[in-house]
C-alpha cells in the first residue's frame, strides 16, 4: 500500500514506516538569480508572482550573482502582487550595509498589506527585527545581528490563532519575541500590491544585499527554518558576528547598590512613569521632583521629599488642574532675580513651552501664560550670568529635520525671556538637549549637546564672554557621549555628569551612567578618569519598540552638604511586566572603589 492512495488520512499515512509527509512550499520564492540588469524577478515557487524592479536596484550581486543589491535610495523597490494569508513564513537572506534614506530607520524586508517585516537598529553595532500583522507588533528581543555580514531572517505567524505569538529566527535558531498585546480576533493578510525592501509610500527604503526571499502559506517548523539558514548566497555556512565592546574607560558599577536607592514612584504593567527631574532648595534638605505619564508623555505627578530624597510626598493634587494638560519632559529650575529674589519654575515642551511658578518654595503653584517659543522640549540647561541675569539653554529646529542650541535670557527671575536665539548648529549634526557648566576659574562657560544621530561622540561649546560669542560646536570625548546631560562638581573638584549612555561600543550603551573627571579634561576632550553605572535599566525591544533598551537616563543630580550625590532617572527598575518607575541612588565619590587611572 502506498502513502501517496487519497484515501487514508494525513494521520494514518503518518503511521505507516516510511511516509514521510511532504515539506511545505513556498507561495512566492525569489531566488535573486536574474541576470544583470534584469528589470524583473522571476518567482521560482511556480506561482507566477514575477516582481517588478523599480528605481536603482541592480540584480547579479554578491559573489555567486544571486543577491539583489539595494542603494538605500527611496526610489529602489520590487513591486509584485501577494496572495491571502493567514498562517505564514517570510524568510531571506540579508546584507544589511546601512538603514536607507527614508524618513525613519526602518528598511523593509517585506511589506504586504496590513503586515510587514523590517530591520531595526538595537545598538550602533547590532540589529534587529520588527514584524507587524493586523493592528499589532512584535519586535525581536534577545538576539541581535550585525551589518554588513550575511544573515538569515525568518518570522513565522499563524495569524489563525490570536493566542500564538510570532516567532523571529536568525541564522536559523529560534529567539524570544516581544512583549506586546495580542490580538482578540484572527488576522488575516490581504491580497495585494506588495513590495520587496521597501514600502509602497517609499520611505522605508532597504541598503544592502538581499537573496532567497520566500514567503509562505504556513508557519514553518524551526527545522524547515533550520535547513533554509544553512549556506548563505555566497555558498559559505553563516558567521555570527560576536558583540565587540570599545570601552574607553574603566567602569564603576554602583546598579546592585540596592540599599542606596529609592524609588520615588513605581512603575506598574498599566502605568509608565517617565522624564524625570529633580530640585534640591537652599536648604538642602527639601527637594522635588517632576515627570511625566509615557514617553514624553502628559504631566501632572510631582513629590516632594523633606529629608534630601529618602522620603517622597506626591503633590499631584495641590498642582494646578490644567497642568495635567501640559506635555513633554518637565524641567525645574530655582531662579533669582539680580536682586536675589528666587523662583520656583516648572517649564514644559508643549504648546510653546508652558509653566508652573511658585513664589513661596514650592507651598503653593501657578500656572503662568506660555512662554510663545517654538519648541518640542522645554529648558535643558541653565546657568546664572555674572551680572546677575539667568541664562537658559534649550533646543529649536533650525534647517529641516535637524536641530540647534538656542540660548534665552531673563533678567526678572524667570518672568521675561528674550527671544531665543541659536548658538550651536552644526550641518549633518542634530544638536539638543544641552547642558551648561563654568569653568573653576569662572571665566568660561561650556554647554554638553546631545547628538541626536547617534553615530559620533557627543558635542560641547564655550563662551568666554558671558555667552554673547560662542565657539564652533566640536566632539566631547568617547566617555561624555550621551543623550541629556545634567551634572554636579563634588567637593573635591571634579565634575560627575550623569546621562543616557550613547558612546558607540560602550558595554553599557543605554544605561543611566555618569561620567567622572576634571573640567580640563573636559575641556580638551580628554578621556576623563571612570564612568559610573548608577541604575540598571531593564528594557529591551521586547518591551514592544526598538529603542526601549536605551528608554532611560533624562537625571536629576543633587550635591548634598556631606558630599552625597543624588543621582534621580526614569527606568525599567524591574525584569518583569512592570513598567517604568522614577528612581534615585545615593553615593559619594570617595566610597567607590576606584579602578585605576589610566596612563
Amino acid at each position: 500500500m502506498k502513502c501517496s492512495i487519497p484515501v487514508f488520512s494525513a494521520l494514518a499515512c503518518g503511521l505507516l514506516a516510511g511516509c514521510v509527509a511532504p515539506r511545505p512550499q513556498p507561495v512566492a520564492h525569489w531566488p535573486m538569480t536574474d541576470g544583470q540588469g534584469s528589470a524583473i524577478l522571476a518567482d521560482a515557487s511556480g506561482q507566477g508572482r514575477t516582481a517588478a524592479i523599480e528605481g536603482n536596484l541592480q540584480t547579479g550581486g554578491g559573489e555567486r550573482a544571486n543577491a539583489l543589491v539595494f542603494s538605500g535610495e527611496t526610489a529602489g523597490q520590487a513591486v509584485f502582487e501577494s496572495p491571502e494569508l493567514t498562517a505564514l513564513t517570510f524568510a531571506a537572506w540579508v546584507k544589511v550595509a546601512g538603514l536607507g534614506e527614508g524618513d525613519k530607520p526602518y528598511p523593509r524586508v517585506l511589506e504586504l498589506p496590513g503586515c510587514f517585516l523590517h530591520v531595526n537598529r538595537q545598538n550602533p553595532d547590532r540589529l534587529g527585527l520588527t514584524f507587524r500583522a493586523g493592528n499589532n507588533s512584535w519586535t525581536s528581543a534577545g538576539e541581535t545581528f550585525a551589518p554588513d555580514a550575511w544573515t538569515h531572517l525568518a518570522v513565522t505567524y499563524d495569524g489563525g490563532n490570536p493566542a500564538q505569538p510570532p516567532v523571529f529566527y536568525l541564522n536559523g535558531r529560534p529567539g524570544p519575541r516581544a512583549l506586546g498585546k495580542l490580538p482578540e480576533a484572527p488576522v488575516t493578510i490581504k491580497s495585494g500590491k506588495s513590495v520587496i525592501g521597501n514600502n509602497l509610500a517609499r520611505n522605508r527604503p532597504f541598503q544592502g544585499l538581499m537573496g532567497d526571499v520566500r514567503i509562505y502559506d504556513a508557519a514553518l517548523a524551526a527545522g524547515e527554518i533550520k535547513t533554509l539558514a544553512r549556506r548563505t548566497p555566497d555558498g559559505k555556512p553563516p558567521e555570527d558576528v560576536p558583540v565587540v565592546y570599545r570601552d574607553d574607560l574603566p567602569i564603576v558599577d554602583l546598579s546592585g547598590w540596592n540599599h542606596r536607592q529609592v524609588v520615588i514612584a513605581a512603575g506598574t504593567p498599566e502605568i509608565y512613569q517617565g522624564h524625570a527631574t529633580t530640585l534640591l532648595l537652599a536648604d538642602n534638605r527639601t527637594m522635588f521632583a517632576v515627570w511625566t505619564y509615557e514617553h514624553g508623555g502628559a504631566c501632572g505627578p510631582m513629590a516632594r521629599s523633606d529629608d534630601a530624597g529618602l522620603t517622597w510626598t506626591r503633590l499631584d493634587d495641590t498642582l494646578p488642574p490644567n497642568y495635567a494638560k501640559h506635555r513633554n519632559c518637565p524641567s525645574l529650575y530655582r531662579i533669582a532675580d539680580p536682586d536675589g529674589r528666587e523662583r520656583l519654575w516648572v517649564f514644559s515642551g508643549s504648546r510653546g513651552m508652558e509653566r508652573l511658578l511658585s513664589e513661596d518654595n514650592g507651598a503653593t503653584w501657578t500656572e503662568m501664560p506660555p512662554l510663545g517659543f517654538r519648541c518640542g522640549m522645554p529648558f535643558t540647561g541653565m546657568i546664572r550670568l555674572k551680572d546677575g541675569r539667568t541664562a537658559a539653554f534649550g533646543q529649536m529646529r533650525v534647517e529641516g529635520t535637524e536641530q540647534g542650541v538656542v540660548m534665552s535670557v531673563t533678567a526678572d527671575g524667570g518672568l521675561t525671556w528674550t527671544q531665543p536665539r541659536v548658538i550651536a548648529q552644526q550641518q549633518g549634526k542634530n544638536l539638543c538637549e544641552p547642558f551648561a557648566l563654568r569653568s573653576p576659574d569662572g571665566n568660561e562657560l561650556c554647554v554638553l549637546i546631545r547628538e541626536n544621530h547617534h553615530t559620533a561622540n557627543s558635542m560641547m561649546c564655550f563662551s568666554r564672554d558671558e555667552g554673547e560669542t560662542w565657539t564652533a560646536p566640536e566632539d566631547t570625548s568617547w566617555g561624555l557621549t550621551g543623550d541629556r546631560h545634567e551634572g554636579v562638581q563634588a567637593p573635591d573638584g571634579r565634575w560627575v555628569i550623569a546621562f543616557r549612555d550613547r558612546a558607540l561600543g560602550s558595554s553599557t550603551y543605554g544605561q543611566f551612567v555618569a561620567w567622572v573627571g576634571t573640567y580640563d579634561e573636559l575641556r580638551h576632550a580628554r578621556p576623563g578618569q571612570f564612568r559610573i553605572k548608577l541604575l540598571h535599566h531593564y528594557g529591551t525591544s521586547r518591551d514592544g519598540y526598538t529603542w526601549a533598551n536605551a528608554d532611560t537616563g533624562y537625571p536629576g543630580m543633587e550635591l548634598l552638604p556631606d558630599g552625597t550625590i543624588v543621582a534621580t532617572t526614569y527606568l525599567k527598575c524591574w525584569d518583569d511586566e512592570r513598567r517604568h518607575s522614577v528612581v534615585s541612588t545615593r553615593f559619594k565619590l570617595d566610597e567607590l572603589r576606584l579602578p585605576k587611572r589610566r596612563k
